[in-house]
C-alpha cells in the first residue's frame, strides 16, 4: 500500500526534475509559459535559481517518496517535509526578487 500511495510523489518528482533540468539546458525564462521578459534584469541567473529551486524541491519530495513508499511516513515526515517545502519556496521568492 505505500509504493501505491507514493506512486504520485515519484511522478512530481519526476515532473520537477524535468522542468529543472529543462530550465537549465534552456538557460533562459523565455522557455516559461507567462513569463515577461521585459520583467527580470538577468533572465539567465533567474533561471539557474528557478531550476535549482527545483531541484531542490525534487530532492525534498524524492525523500518524502522513499519514506513512504517504505512506510515510515508520521506527523514528523510530513511536518519536516513541509517545513522543507516552505523554506525552498521562501528563499526562492527572496533569491528571485534580485533578477525582478
Amino acid at each position: 500500500m505505500g509504493v501505491v500511495a507514493a506512486l504520485p510523489y515519484g511522478l512530481l518528482t519526476g515532473g520537477l526534475l524535468a522542468a529543472s533540468w529543462g530550465l537549465l539546458r534552456a538557460g533562459s525564462m523565455t522557455v516559461v509559459p507567462l513569463y515577461d521578459a521585459d520583467a527580470a534584469s538577468d533572465p539567465a541567473a533567474l533561471s539557474t535559481v528557478v531550476a535549482v529551486s527545483l531541484a531542490a524541491f525534487a530532492v525534498a519530495t524524492l525523500a518524502f517518496t522513499v519514506l513512504r513508499a517504505v512506510g515510515r511516513d508520521s506527523v514528523v515526515v510530513v511536518a519536516g517535509y513541509g517545513v522543507a517545502v516552505l523554506s525552498v519556496a521562501l528563499t526562492t521568492a527572496w533569491r528571485a526578487r534580485a533578477y525582478e
